[in-house]
Order: structure tokens, then sequence, then C-alpha cells
């Protein structure tokens, strides 16, 4: 009895308090203070994406942003500074006293003199190489990459650049012959899931093709092969917009890949001939980019360029100015009369959502615009499809930059709007697609898009097969990958055509 009181009335030995858990050696940090304020999610992503990469590589990093710098840095050894485009004095004098104890610093996408002063190279100016995006300059004090995030695929490539870094500044933190053991039993796994996929009769299988210059640029028959040996209907290929064409356009300024290269819309037609796969001629529409600097500023002296609240001249055009639409409607009309291409496919037919002079109901314009094109191209090509690639969020993106594509399926304006469904997160990309395929008539006009290597998502394959899948339950016409790029072409169409893009 008195052992049984003893212990009913004993106390429970007090729990020993958690140890902390120690800094990791290596720490990725995420631009805030050192980059603009439209700049800070672009720069989150990316961060995201390193520590993500560095994660999947068997590398322990710390995640963390650049408001208390000098702390963050303290007992490191290397440090991932992500879009660090403005770094405040404090802040290079933290990353220099860092340097100076020997932390190594990668420095990824940036054009910072200062950084640059500090990392002991010439100052930068802002890349366009996409030939080598996987590349870095090695430094005294670590390494500099200004290309190594652009969405242009190799993504193992880039992951394996940034973990090879881990392993040489802190020595045993990346076990290179583990990650290639992993990589190589992902690869079964991904084509063993491939093969128990299913093809679906009818079903549009498309790609979005950035460059406008196929994968391989200069061989265009061989991007043409390698699509249709994977199963791929459709291609929007870029060829055009507002200020610049890679076609002889004599409404739109030519390109320097047309000067350099040629007819890059004649090439690819040709390419495509025999092969079954339509060709839609992708358009940047209210939007200046892609052109050369002076083809920007012809479009800021002729007005169509936007401003944005701060009263500064932004990439985006005004969707209400007449010349510009009349600019962009004959520009198309000159397309679909000089290129056999099965579709027109609209991109940025949209207002800039921080745009000062927006109106308060921003879609009348861009439905008025989208209508326009229809008529203009039913006139000289009755059968062609029109397309447009849209915000995933709606109803929001009405209200936000005038895009209503549910009416445009409505009233038949459109034949197919493509969402830009870029999710990593699988359950987020269902419900979203089931949404939007809320009526049976638009789901019969939706293409969902993939991002399979966009800023906003980076996908596997399986991830790639499970959101097929699932914009097939939502019952949308098919699919539409982004981007062509190598990532696209080793890593998930060679595991896509095994089962759901299987010819039939």
């Amino acid at each position: 009895m008195v052992l049984g009181v003893v212990a009913a009335t004993a106390k429970p030995a007090p729990r020993s308090a958690a140890r902390p858990v120690a800094k990791a050696k290596i720490v990725v940090v995420k631009s805030v203070t050192s980059c603009t304020v439209t700049d800070r999610g672009y720069a989150a992503n990316l961060a995201e994406k390193t520590h993500r990469w560095l994660k999947d590589g068997g590398v322990r990093a710390d995640l963390v942003d650049d408001r208390a710098l000098a702390s963050a840095l303290t007992g490191r050894r290397l440090a991932y500074l992500v879009v660090c485009q403005k770094p405040t004095p404090p802040q290079i004098q933290a990353l220099s006293a860092f340097k100076s104890r020997g932390g190594k610093i990668a420095v990824l996408q940036s054009y910072s003199p200062e950084l640059a002063a500090l990392m002991g190279i010439p100052p930068p100016q802002p890349s366009t190489n996409r030939t080598h995006p996987a590349e870095a300059t090695p430094l005294r004090g670590g390494w500099w990459s200004s290309n190594i995030f652009r969405a242009d695929g190799e993504e193992e490539a880039k992951s394996k650049l940034l973990l090879s870094m881990a392993g040489i500044a802190v020595p045993g933190s990346w076990n290179e012959s583990a990650w290639e053991a992993r990589r190589k039993a992902q690869y079964a796994a991904e084509f063993d899931y491939g093969r128990r996929q299913l093809p679906r009769a009818g079903e549009i299988h498309a790609v979005w093709d950035h460059t406008g210059q196929g994968l391989y640029p200069g061989d265009w028959p061989r991007t043409m092969r390698l699509l249709k040996a994977n199963g791929v209907t459709d291609l929007f290929v870029n060829v055009a917009g507002a200020g610049f064409a890679h076609y002889p356009s004599h409404i739109l300024a030519q390109s320097q890949i047309y000067v350099k290269h040629g007819d890059q819309l004649a090439a690819c037609l040709a390419a495509a001939r025999g092969t079954g796969i339509r060709i839609h001629a992708w358009i940047l529409c209210f939007n200046g980019t892609r052109g050369s600097a002076s083809s920007l500023a012809s479009l800021g002296k002729r007005g169509w360029r936007l401003k944005d609240k701060s009263g500064r001249l932004t990439e985006y055009l005004d969707p209400t100015n007449t010349d510009l639409r009349w600019h962009l409607i004959s520009a198309i009309d000159e397309l679909v009369r000089a290129y056999p291409v099965a579709g027109v496919h609209l991109d940025f037919v949209r207002w800039y959502e921080k745009a000062a002079s927006k109106p308060r109901n921003p879609s009348p314009a861009i439905t008025s615009f989208v209508s326009s094109v229809r008529t203009r191209m039913r006139a000289a090509r009755p059968r062609m499809w029109l397309t447009a690639a849209v915000l995933a969020g709606y109803p929001s993106c009405v209200s936000s930059v005038g895009q209503d594509w549910e009416s445009w399926i409505d009233q038949g304006l459109v034949d197919y709007a493509v969402p830009m469904n870029y999710f990593e997160n699988g359950a987020k990309y269902a419900a979203v697609v089931t949404q939007q395929a809320n009526t049976r008539h638009r789901a019969r006009h939706l293409v969902s898009g993939i991002g399979v290597t966009a800023n906003e998502s980076v996908l596997s394959p399986v991830q790639v097969i499970d959101q097929v899948n699932a914009a097939r339950r939502a019952g949308v016409a098919g699919v539409s990958l982004f981007d062509l790029d190598q990532t696209l072409a080793v890593r998930v169409l060679p595991v896509l055509r095994l089962g759901l893009f299987r010819a039939q």
C-alpha cells in the first residue's frame, strides 16, 4: 500500500529540454530588402527552388532572408545569394566580413556592381545567354552565375552545379555517388510509372516553344522528329509580338533571330509537314518584350506603353489604344494570310495588373480585342483555331487584368482557352482545373497548361503524369506543357510516351 501511495503521488520526472537544432553550414539567402518590391515574389520562388535542389541532393541548408544578414551568416561556410540585385551598404559589409573569414559566396541571378566589386569581377550586364544555362564563373571567394534560373530546362545540370558548389565549399556535405544512385533509382521508378498509364484517343498534347526556334536552333526537322516520336499533337511557337517578328513581316519589326537565322515560321511549318503536328503562331499582344531595345523605345514613342503606379514606363502595352490594336490585328491578319498555320495563340492578352491608368472595368477592352481578332481570322481562314493563354485564377483575373476567358468560351470567341495552371502542389492543380471545367461545354474548350519548367513550378515526370490525369478527370480537351527545353525532351516526354502520350 505504501508503495502504491508513493507511486500515485510521485511527480513525473522532468523532461529534458529539447536540444536546439544546430545551424547548417550552408545557407540560402532569399532577397527581401536587396531586390525591388515587384521582384520579391520571384526572388522567394527561386530561393525556395535552390533550397529544394540542395535538399533533394542530400545537402543540409537553411533558408533565410536578408533582413538580418550579418546574423544569418554567422557560423556559415557557404551562402547562396538569390536575386540579390540591390544590396544595401550594411549587407555588403556583412558579406565582406563573411568572405574575409573564409566564407564562400555563390551569387545567383544578380547584376549588382557593388556585389561584383566585392567578388572581384567587372560590373556584369544582364545575360541573354540561353545556350549554357548551368554555367557559373568560379572566383576566389565563390561563384557568380547570372542566368542559372532561366526557365529553359537543364534542371538536373543546374541542381548538380549547385550541389557541387556545396561539396567544394563544405567538404563532406554532398555525396555525389549516393546522389547518382538515387537519381538512377528515381529514373527507373518514373519509367515504371509511365508504363502503367493509358493513352486517350483524340486528346490534345500541346507544347509551348518560348524561343520560337525549336529545341535545336537551325534544325527544325530534328525538333519535329522529337515531338512526333513523343506523341505531341500541337506546338505553340512564339514567333511574333507587338515589337518583333521572327519572319519577314511588313508590319512588325524584324527580330534579330530572323535577320541572323531566317524565317522561323516558314522553317517550322516546312518541318512539320507530314508529321500531323498542328502549328500555332504564338503572338505576344499587350507586352513589348522579346523585341530589341530600340523596338521597345519605339513602342514608347508611339504612346503605347503603360506606366506603373510610380509613373515609370513598363513593357506592358495599352489595350485601349486604337492604333496599337489595329497594329496587332493587322499583323495577325498578315500572318494568317501568308502562312498555313493551324491556329493563332494569343498571349499577354490582358492588362498589366499594376498599371496606373487601368480602367475600373478592364474586361471590355480585352474582350473586344479578342472578338476583333476572331472576326478577321474567320474572314481569312474560317477553320483556323484561335486559342489564348490565360491566367489560372478565374474570376479574379476578370477584375485584375480584364481576362474574362469564360465568356470568350461561352461566346465562341476562342476555340480553346489555355489556363497557365503552374502549380507544383498536385492537390492545388486538381482543384483549380476542376473549378475551371465547371460546365461540360467549357471543359471541352479548355487545354490545361502544366508548368513542367516554369518559374512558378518545376515538375518531375511523375508529377506531370498526375496532373495530366487530374486534367482528364476534369474532362478537359487536353494539356499543354511549358516549355520546350532539354528537361522536357530528356526527362518528361520519354516517360509520357510510354503511356499517356502513347500512339494508338
